[in-house]
């Protein structure tokens, strides 16, 4: 599984809730990646379409430039039920299609698929339950998750090994690591509090004890324990970054970040936490020599529990790409695609 940081043939971006309920985000956001990489939106008919296509024009930005994908999709987070992508040994894409456990989501969990086909991408369905926001890859071998993937599964920690084999089989990771989630944080997932910023390079969370005592020992031993974690170039590097505020239980994160080539787009929350914001970024630029370090506003989308990597998934870059019978092209059209699901 490739790693968010390497090269993208497009951005997806889930609009269909962002649209109606995060209007100015949705802009701010396609407005750094558009003309930049290869957009994909994801609405739900073709009213969303123009509605978006009329917001754009509003504001500036091009309407000729994002695809347009219309799928019956509820979910803002894309990444936890859209496709996970694979390389196969010859080299080839493809999209794992996993269970997504919100039952009362179908048409959520059939994303992957139907998005295999617009791709023509072969696709592998994964009988488990797994949401991509829950994966970190580090591009070679190295997977980092937390026990909520366990959990989703019905699994003991003491039978952690099942997980880690069913990730090896169908993800090709060689190594699993399960860190703990942070206490009292609705998704459990890991993005939440740690990004990979190279294959040996890992973001992880901190807390001020005199705020939150106890997340701040969580993420303590799990920085710990990826100090002590194996990567092909030796141990995997640990920088820690400031966790802002989780005061009224918003889970305020400044890990659940967007990879768009050489840009890294981070969530703030003004104005909570200036300083906190101030020195994340500074890390992040430290870190990131040769990246663009770009802030989005993200105080409405947070409280719905989730951040800018939770509504974007990131098609790695591929050599050969059939989209609607256009072959040997290295990046998606940028014209409009319209298809309406049945």
């Amino acid at each position: 599984m490739p790693a968010d940081f390497e090269p993208q043939s497009a951005i997806v971006v889930g609009c269909n809730e962002l649209l109606p309920n995060s209007p100015q985000l949705l802009l701010d956001l396609l407005g750094v990646l558009l003309g930049y990489v290869p957009v994909i939106a994801i609405v739900n008919d073709e009213a969303q379409r123009m509605q978006l296509l009329t917001l754009l024009c509003d504001w500036g930005l091009s309407v000729c430039l994002p695809c347009f994908i219309s799928l019956p999709v509820i979910g803002t987070w894309v990444r936890d039920y859209g496709p996970g992508f694979v390389y196969r040994e010859d080299g080839d894409l493809l999209i794992l299609d996993a269970q997504y456990f919100w039952q009362d989501r179908p048409d959520d969990d059939r994303m992957p698929t139907e998005l295999a086909g617009l791709l023509r991408v072969p696709v592998r369905h994964v009988p488990w339950r797994v949401e991509g926001g829950n994966i970190l890859s580090n591009g070679q071998g190295l997977c980092i998750t937390s026990h909520a993937l366990l959990h989703r599964n019905g699994v003991p920690l003491s039978e952690a090994g099942r997980i880690a084999d069913m990730l090896h089989e169908y993800y090709g990771f060689e190594q699993c690591v399960f860190l703990r989630g942070l206490l009292s944080e609705h998704t459990g997932h890991v993005d939440m509090f740690a990004t990979f910023l190279a294959p040996d390079l890992i973001a992880v969370g901190q807390y001020d004890p005199a705020v939150d005592p106890v997340n701040s020992d969580v993420l303590d031993e799990n920085a710990a324990v990826l100090a002590a974690t194996m990567t092909r170039s030796g141990p995997l590097r640990v920088v820690r970054i400031p966790m802002p505020s989780n005061r009224g239980s918003i889970w305020r994160t400044y890990t659940n970040v967007l990879f768009a080539g050489q840009r890294l787009i981070v969530p703030v929350y003004p104005p909570c936490d200036p300083e906190r914001q101030a020195q994340a970024m500074k890390i992040f630029r430290t870190c990131l020599p040769d990246h663009e370090i770009i802030e989005i506003n993200a105080n409405e989308m947070i409280q719905r529990r989730g951040a800018l990597r939770c509504a974007t998934i990131a098609i790695p870059r591929l050599d050969r790409l059939a989209w609607l019978g256009q072959d040997q092209t290295p990046t998606l059209p940028s014209r409009i695609l319209h298809r309406l699901s049945a």
